[in-house]
């Protein structure tokens, strides 16, 4: 009995020890895979390097300023156009069937050929010789004595302005004073106070218009004197020319209300042709001086008989700026 209980206890304690170790192994085995999946689960992948390109870059943008442009591109300025014309020898004719080039002078629609030129602006400066004055202007106005002593020098002298200024304003006058008046000075002159019309507007009544004294009567006198040929193209010519006036009714001869015309036009000079005869009233040009200097208006004063141009007229054209001349038309020598 007591051989049989001491085999069997160890048996027992065997197969405990075995069952133990077994467990053990196991344990050991479970523990070693749960802490190589643990540490497997722990590394962090390595990353490998991409190359990036690095981005197309925009082209500047203009960041010019309206000023800065402003300032880094000035306007252009004006120009003076030199006109070489010789002035010191007979004016050829004036051909009708040309057209005139106006290249030279903006700010109008057209020349001298009735093309509606703008009134009251100055165009871009022109620089010319009119029987032997040097004269640059961006807006002329001509004073046109038409009264008999100028009918021989008349068709020089349009050819000559108008090859050289072909938008200029020209008013016909009738003698070359200067003198307030109401109207009714003389009896043979057009009724109504001095004012200045189109050329072909004149006056109301066709009777007037053929009075020894009136613009249209001394100017049918001038184209009777230059022959039939001629004649024909000025009457043309004059009907379609742009800025060409009479200075009509009243004493017809007070020069200085073409002067006061002139200046509202905005011309900044003033080229007055003719002999320089008639009374002059010293009241009178000098307040007309002072409104020249006012407007910044050059006078220039050309006696075409060749004589002396008087005292207070040369005092006029100093104080503006301008220059008196005597000169007739067609001669090479000042007098």
């Amino acid at each position: 009995m007591k051989q049989f209980f001491g085999k069997r206890s160890r048996n027992a304690l065997g197969l405990v020890l075995l069952i133990s170790l077994s467990i053990h192994i196991v344990a050991v085995i479970i523990f070693g895979t749960i802490k190589f999946v643990t540490e497997q689960l722990r590394e962090e992948p390595e990353l490998q390097a991409v190359e990036i390109a690095p981005p197309t870059p925009e082209p500047p943008r203009s960041t010019v300023n309206v000023e800065q442009r402003t300032k880094s591109t000035p306007p252009p300025r004006l120009q003076t156009i030199v006109v070489n014309n010789p002035t010191e020898m007979d004016i050829p004719e004036l051909n009708i069937d040309v057209n005139v080039d106006t290249s030279s002078v903006v700010s109008r629609d057209a020349g001298s050929f009735g093309g509606g030129g703008l009134k009251g602006v100055r165009n871009m400066a022109v620089s010319a010789n009119l029987f032997g004055m040097q004269i640059s202007s961006s807006g002329l106005g001509v004073v046109l004595d038409i009264s008999g002593s100028a009918h021989a020098h008349l068709d020089k002298a349009i050819t000559e302005i108008d090859s050289n200024f072909p938008t200029a304003y020209i008013i016909l006058v009738v003698g070359c004073g200067m003198t307030e008046t109401d109207g009714t000075n003389r009896k043979d002159s057009p009724p109504g106070k001095p004012r200045v019309v189109e050329y072909n507007q004149r006056g109301s009544n066709e009777k007037y218009d053929k009075l020894s004294r009136s613009g249209p009567a001394q100017m049918e006198q001038f184209f009777r004197k230059i022959g039939a040929k001629r004649s024909e193209e000025l009457r043309k010519y004059f009907t379609r020319r742009d800025n060409l006036y009479f200075l009509y009714g009243g004493d017809i001869v007070a020069a200085n209300y073409a002067f006061e015309y002139l200046i509202k036009q905005n011309v900044d000079t003033i080229y007055w042709f003719a002999d320089f005869a008639d009374r002059v009233d010293k009241p009178v040009i000098e307040k007309l001086t002072k409104e020249l200097q006012r407007n910044s208006i050059k006078a220039f004063a050309h006696n075409f008989m060749g004589r002396p141009v008087r005292p207070d007229v040369v005092e006029m054209t100093d104080a503006t700026g301008g220059k008196s001349i005597a000169l007739i038309p067609g001669q090479d020598k000042k007098k």
